[in-house]
C-alpha cells in the first residue's frame, strides 16, 4: 500500500500493482497492437499490390503503421480511458499520476514514446528490471512521465465478526478507543481475521507471538487499560466494540437522514 498526498494536502491509499500484473497486462496489450499491426500492413499491401509496385512506398507505409500501431494507438486509448487499456482492463489496474490524479496527453505521449524504445529494441529487459528496484514497480516511462500503476479492482473482504468476549464486555462500554491509529487498527483487524479462519493448531505460535506485539502496541492507545486477558481475547474486544461503535453511528446518521427527508417532504411547497 502507497500513500500519495495530492496537491490539496489529502492523503490517499492507491495500491501500486505487482510487476506480474503489470507484465501480463503488458503481455496482453502487446497482442493486441501486434495484431493491429499485421492486419495494417495486410490491408496496406493489399492496397499497394493493387494499386501501385513500388517498394519504397510499401517500406513507408510499414513503418507508418508500425509508429500508428504501437505508438499513436497506445497513447490515445490511455489519454480516452484516463489511463485504462485492454490488458489492465483484464487485469483491474489503471496509470496515474505520481499524486494520484488521472493522466492527460503530455502523461501518455511520454510513456508510448519512451515504451517503445525500452520494451521493443531491449526486449522488455529494462521495464523488468526497472520494475524490479522501483518502489512502485515503475518502468523508464514512468519515471519520465511522472506515472505509475495502481490496482482499482480489490478482492472483496470478509468482515471480521468476533463477538466481544464475556469477561471484557463491561470493560469495553467505558474504554476509550478512539486514538487507535487506523493502520495499527487494520493490522489487528487482518491478524484476527487470520485467526479466525485458521484451523485449530496451525501455527499457533507464530499467531500469539504477533497478537501479543500487536496487543502492547494497541494497549498504548487505549484507556483505561484493560482487565487481565489474552492478547487475542483483548484484540478481539478491542477490534469488536470498534465495529459495534461505527455501526451504531452509522445507523444513528443513517436515520437521521431519512427523518430529514420525511420533513422535506412534508413542507407545504412540495
Amino acid at each position: 500500500m502507497r500513500n500519495v498526498i495530492t496537491g490539496e494536502g489529502v492523503e490517499l491509499e492507491l495500491p501500486a500493482a505487482s510487476l506480474i500484473t503489470r507484465a501480463a497486462s503488458l503481455i496482453v496489450d502487446l497482442i493486441v497492437y501486434w495484431f493491429a499491426l499485421l492486419a495494417f500492413v495486410i490491408l496496406s499491401g493489399l492496397t499497394a499490390a493493387v494499386a501501385f509496385s513500388n517498394p519504397a512506398l510499401e517500406a513507408a507505409v510499414t513503418l507508418g503503421g508500425a509508429i500508428l500501431c504501437l505508438v499513436v494507438v497506445p497513447m490515445t486509448v490511455e489519454t480516452l480511458s484516463r489511463g485504462r487499456s485492454v490488458g489492465r482492463l483484464i487485469f483491474g489496474t489503471r496509470v496515474v499520476r505520481d499524486d494520484g490524479g488521472a493522466i492527460r496527453l503530455r502523461h501518455a505521449a511520454i510513456r508510448a514514446l519512451v515504451g517503445f524504445g525500452e520494451v521493443y529494441l531491449t526486449f522488455g529487459m529494462v521495464p523488468l528490471f526497472a520494475g524490479m528496484f522501483s518502489r512502485r514497480t515503475k518502468r523508464l516511462g514512468d519515471m519520465v512521465a511522472g506515472t505509475y500503476v495502481i490496482r482499482v479492482r480489490q478482492p472483496a473482504v470478509k468482515p471480521m465478526m468476533l463477538p466481544v468476549p464475556p469477561q471484557l464486555t463491561s470493560w469495553t462500554q467505558i474504554a476509550d478507543l478512539g486514538r487507535i491509529p487506523d493502520p495499527v487498527a487494520a493490522r489487528a483487524s487482518r491478524l484476527l481475521r487470520t485467526v479466525q479462519e485458521s484451523p485449530k493448531g496451525h501455527n499457533t505460535q507464530a499467531l500469539e507471538h504477533t497478537a501479543n506485539r500487536l496487543a502492547n502496541e494497541v494497549a498504548v492507545y487505549v484507556a483505561p487499560p484493560a482487565p487481565p486477558s489474552s492478547a487475542t481475547d483483548f484484540l478481539v474486544a478491542v477490534m469488536a466494540e470498534r465495529r459495534n461503535r461505527e455501526y451504531r453511528r452509522l445507523r444513528t446518521q443513517a436515520d437521521r437522514q431519512h427523518r430529514m427527508g420525511e420533513r422535506l417532504h412534508k413542507l407545504p411547497y412540495a
